[in-house]
């Protein structure tokens, strides 16, 4: 099996506060792993790590079988080239409207000609659902609608491996069963890797590959959907039955 990332006894800590205890986490390369726990298990602040944006306090982080903790900042900037991030609330200039935030990326790392960065853009805007909306500016769009924007512009460079930072939150059921389509026919078409942090149990079963559990610092579950519906793991089985009766801590 071809790993995209791979963590190697991962530690995050701010001063005295430890976020992360030893994370070992493999992400299969061309699969969609889903990670979820509890909030403030640092699933944020993982991600981050995995695109080299937060450097780790210990550990290793393995991108294509290159170590990035210890990459010099230009290396990094060339990196993470390989890596698309959608944001909680896709993080769209406001400024700048539809065509505009689709092609930054374009314009900023690339010499391509506007004939090439106009067909990329409607490309991508297609691939998510979207259609004559260029000239929109994000303060006319929906809450659904800001995120598939989100998602053409991160996808314009098309990278390697796809983060998504809870993709679902503030959706309706609705809008959240479009952007679970969203997710999987993206990594289907464009066969990339992808990772989503989320709290949606229901999307998380339906979509993923593979599902890592963190809490407490560590992976408590890794598998597939499969391990975790039939797990006797008492952390995977308070969250998922969203008990406050188990072994997690209410804070």
């Amino acid at each position: 099996m071809e790993y995209a990332i791979e963590c190697l006894d991962l530690h995050k800590s701010f001063g005295v506060h430890k976020i992360h205890k030893g994370i070992d986490l493999k992400i299969v390369k061309g699969a969609i792993t889903y990670i979820i726990g509890p909030s403030g298990t640092g699933k944020s602040v993982l991600l981050k790590q995995l695109c080299g944006l937060m450097p780790p306090t210990k550990g290793k982080v393995i991108v294509n079988g290159q170590d990035i903790t210890v990459m010099k900042p230009e290396e990094l900037v060339q990196m993470r080239k390989k890596f698309g991030i959608l944001f909680q609330n896709a993080a769209l200039f406001d400024s700048m409207n539809v065509y505009e935030n689709v092609a930054f990326p374009l314009v900023e790392h690339t010499k391509l000609p506007k004939s090439k960065i106009d067909k990329i853009v409607q490309e991508k805007l297609r691939l998510v659902g979207l259609r004559n909306i260029e000239d929109k500016m994000p303060s006319e769009l929906s809450g659904g609608m800001r995120k598939r924007v989100g998602l053409a512009r991160a996808i314009a460079l098309e990278p390697d491996i796809m983060l998504y930072d809870e993709p679902t939150t503030g959706l309706d059921p609705i809008m959240c069963d479009v952007v679970d389509n969203l997710i999987n026919d993206t990594q289907k078409e464009l066969g990339i890797t992808s990772i989503v942090i989320s709290h949606d149990i229901e999307s998380t079963l339906k979509i993923a590959d593979y599902i890592a559990m963190l809490y407490d610092g560590k992976v408590v579950l890794y598998g597939t959907s499969e391990d975790f519906k039939t797990t006797d793991n008492p952390y995977v089985k308070q969250f998922f039955s969203a008990s406050k009766e188990g072994p997690i801590k209410i804070m």
